[in-house]
């Protein structure tokens, strides 16, 4: 059986204040802990692995409104792996 309980407006409030200190606080010891250069990595990667479905991609749209944008975002994911890869290699300036 499901039991109602009613809540003031500050008891309500102390709840969430406490709920939302807590996940903050669970966010920051789990960001501390991640491997960002491996992340990177692995963004990289799944960059290459969306290149086939990009061409793909392109070639429906190809004659379309569509292709601008289509470009744009092809330009744009190229200029990220481009990052990612000089990034990668050490070659980035900070």
């Amino acid at each position: 059986m499901k039991r109602i309980v009613r809540l003031t407006e500050q008891e309500l409030k102390r709840i969430m204040h406490e709920s939302v200190k807590s996940a903050l606080q669970t966010k920051a010891i789990i960001n501390e802990h991640v491997d960002f250069e491996r992340e990177i990595r692995l963004a990289q990667k799944t960059l290459m692995k969306m290149s086939p479905l990009l061409s793909d991609l392109g070639l429906r749209l190809d004659g379309t409104r569509f292709r601008l944008l289509y470009q744009d975002v092809k330009d744009s994911l190229e200029a990220l792996n481009n990052a990612l890869i000089h990034h990668i290699k050490g070659e980035d300036k900070k």
